[in-house]
Parts: C-alpha cells; structure tokens; sequence
C-alpha cells in the first residue's frame, strides 16, 4: 500500500476540531496531510498501520467498517481508504 485517505463519515454533535462529513486525510507514510484533530489522530494510529498491509479479506482490518474519535459526545466516525497504485 502506498497511501491511505480517512474520511469523515459522519458527525454526531459538535466536532470542536471543525471535521465536517467527506472532510480527508490523506496519509503517505510517514506523512499525514489535512486537518488533524490529536484526540482524534491518536485514536486511529494503532489501526493506520495495519491498514497499509497487503492482507486477505478475512483479516481483521479489513473487518473493520469504520473507526471514530474517543469524544463520546461530540463523536466523528472515519472510514479507511486504501489509495492502489
């Protein structure tokens, strides 16, 4: 994998970071581009990396159909795009 793009899916409440949906960030490691939200970034790292593995389909990042910030409130809900070149 070569890029990845996280794309705002959805926001629920008021995202103080100002994510608005199909709001992206692009990431090319070790790069990331767009408006980062840290409470946020620092929650979808740990799931970035796995995300640029070539896996099988029954791997269990593939299984994952979005990922969201730790606000339980004011929640934004991303979804992982793997950018093929």
């Amino acid at each position: 994998m070569g890029r990845l793009k996280l794309v705002v899916e959805e926001v629920k409440g008021v995202c103080h970071a100002g994510y608005e949906r199909g709001d992206v960030i692009e990431i090319e490691e070790p790069l990331a581009k767009g408006k980062i939200c840290i409470y946020a970034f620092s929650a979808l790292i740990p799931y970035i990396t796995p995300a640029y593995r070539n896996t099988p389909p029954e791997d269990w990042i593939n299984q994952i159909e979005f990922l969201q910030c730790p606000d339980p409130e004011n929640t934004v809900r991303f979804i992982i795009v793997r950018v093929e070149e």
